[in-house]
């Protein structure tokens, strides 16, 4: 789909920001999956903690109740879409319950979804921000997989977008500043790089957006 050509009858073309352009009308296209971050517990974890009895899970050797690990699991998602990327992140929240409105026992996953489009300078960067010896540590003290970071630098990579009303902080303070990032737990982040930045490429050149 190119804005210089005659678009299908279904698509749809946003003229005033092309990337929000679909080729259908109805629907978002997804061109891939990419493989989530699993969450893992250290070597100790050897059995889940009981449904009604979920604070055991603070014990090294239990992990969190078997439904909620399943259901958070299930959750999760990362879309290369044709416009853009879509992943959920979810978060484990109380459940509805009758102790004033909440459950003193059980869990329940909350999404937690997060869109950013081609186009957006966000995706200048795209760097790997796992720990270091992450398969060891993962497998001593469990992890969610490798770490990707979009972020955007600027001023010859001296500063970083920041959330107003800082605008811009120093590279040495991006650890402790409010800087505008995106974090995505992914099975592996070289693959995971390599995927969105074709996409972006593609999406871009598509659209007949220029850098």
């Amino acid at each position: 789909l190119q804005p210089n050509m005659s678009a299908p009858p279904s698509s749809f073309i946003v003229e005033d920001r092309l990337m929000m352009s679909r080729i259908s009308t109805s629907a978002i296209t997804v061109t891939q999956v990419i493989p989530h971050g699993v969450k893992t517990y250290g070597c100790c974890a050897c059995c889940y903690a009981p449904t009604m009895c979920p604070g055991c899970a603070a014990c090294p050797c239990m992990k969190d109740p078997e439904y909620i690990v399943k259901e958070m699991e299930a959750s999760k998602y990362i879309y290369i879409r044709e416009n853009s990327i879509e992943w959920n992140a979810p978060v484990m929240t109380s459940k509805e319950g009758d102790c004033c409105g909440q459950s003193c026992c059980l869990f329940r996953a909350q999404d937690n979804v997060s869109v950013i489009y081609f186009d957006d300078p966000m995706f200048d960067r795209i760097t790997d921000k796992s720990r270091c010896c992450n398969d060891c540590r993962t497998f001593c003290c469990g992890g969610e997989g490798e770490l990707i970071q979009i972020d955007s630098k600027f001023c010859c990579g001296c500063c970083y977008r920041a959330v107003p009303p800082l605008f811009c902080a120093p590279v040495c303070c991006g650890f402790c500043c409010p800087i505008i990032k995106h974090q995505i737990f992914v099975a592996k982040a070289a693959d995971a790089i390599s995927g969105i930045q074709e996409a972006r490429d593609n999406a871009r050149q598509r659209m007949g957006i220029k850098d």
